[in-house]
């Protein structure tokens, strides 16, 4: 530890500042894409820019960083923020510059009125968003798994040593059926019709992220990723949604539901959508598909109809908690109240 004088300020929307910051990562051992960063960072539909920079003779010492976005708040359209991005340099740690730079970047959204702060923080800095800023628990992160493959089911499970040497199967799917008014068809644009989709899927939602198309076409144009969107249409409207991709990870080839919208007590026709992403991630590869849900969200019912089921904390791939800040205190009581949100991959920083 260094006990360096150090600078504050506000990152800039500059090439420069961004530049500065992916090289502070690589330093630290967790090199970034300046694609992603600029995607994230100066590319946010919001507009907003919420990062906050420690600096000795022009080296980042530190940054805390958080992800604008707009969100529904109990009926109204509200800024929010979500944390992302937290590294202190390996030379200037023990300063207590995490808590500082937090509460300097939540006093700057608050004056932006700004409605919250959510996160998911992983096991490690938990207990700093939790005991030294505020946080309010929402845990535990709704985890749901499909398996595809009965090896990779049988890897992660304490069996006997003769069961691991049962074969290896595919798991069936099952069949599902759209209405005959019904299509399945592939999602490259996101137009104002996808926007009345998530409208009506989300109007007894009292807690989310917009997912307008705005904000639907940035997320999933994330530089990187490869993301599937699949529709079922009735004429020119579509009635459901379906966000996927399958990457390796965790040991095997995981599929990700990052969204699933459909039209309200439409359980069956998000189902069959949701039965053919699985198939298409299946012939992808993929051993497991994971999403995330909650059993109150409008979609938990057609995630169970294709054999989602809760994927227990002991097997889960990594240790994640989900937590929330009020910035304005008069929302204290409702997002206090995990059963007030709606949240999905599509929330996720990481996939």
């Amino acid at each position: 530890m260094t006990n360096a004088a150090l600078d504050f300020r506000a990152m800039q929307h500059s090439e420069a500042d961004l530049a500065a910051f992916r090289e502070c990562f690589e330093r630290n051992g967790t090199p970034r894409l300046l694609d992603a960063l600029r995607w994230q960072y100066l590319d946010n539909p919001s507009g907003e820019l919420f990062v906050d920079l420690a600096l000795s003779d022009e080296r980042i010492a530190a940054i805390y960083a958080v992800q604008p976005a707009l969100v529904r708040v109990r009926g109204a359209r509200r800024l929010a923020v979500q944390s992302v991005d937290t590294l202190v340099d390996a030379d200037f740690r023990g300063r207590g510059l995490f808590i500082k730079m937090a509460q300097s970047v939540y006093q700057r959204v608050r004056e932006r009125e700004g409605a919250f702060v959510y996160g998911f923080p992983n096991g490690n800095s938990a207990p700093g968003f939790f005991n030294k800023l505020g946080w309010l628990s929402l845990d535990p992160v709704p985890f749901l798994v499909r398996p595809l493959r009965t090896g990779f089911v049988a890897s992660k499970l304490p069996l006997a040593r003769w069961l691991r040497r049962l074969p290896d199967l595919r798991l069936p799917i099952g069949r599902t059926k759209l209405e005959a008014a019904q299509e399945l068809r592939p999602v490259s644009k996101f137009d104002p019709a996808l926007g009345a989709l998530w409208e009506r899927f989300a109007s007894d939602v009292v807690v989310a992220v917009e997912r307008s198309p705005e904000y639907l076409r940035w997320r999933l144009g994330k530089p990187g990723e490869r993301y599937e969107c699949l529709g079922v249409f009735e004429g020119t409207q579509p009635v459901a949604f379906c966000a996927y991709t399958t990457v390796d990870k965790h040991g095997g080839r995981i599929g990700y539901v990052i969204e699933l919208l459909h039209d309200p007590g439409c359980h069956a026709t998000g189902a069959a959508l949701l039965a053919e992403c699985l198939r298409r991630m299946s012939t992808d590869g993929a051993d497991a598909v994971l999403a995330w849900t909650f059993r109150h969200a409008p979609n938990a019912k057609a995630y169970s109809r294709v054999g989602f089921v809760p994927l227990p904390e002991r097997l889960r791939p990594v240790e994640l908690h989900i937590g929330v800040r009020p910035l304005d205190e008069s929302l204290t009581e409702v997002l206090s109240d995990r059963r007030n949100w709606y949240i999905s991959y599509c929330d996720s920083d990481t996939v």
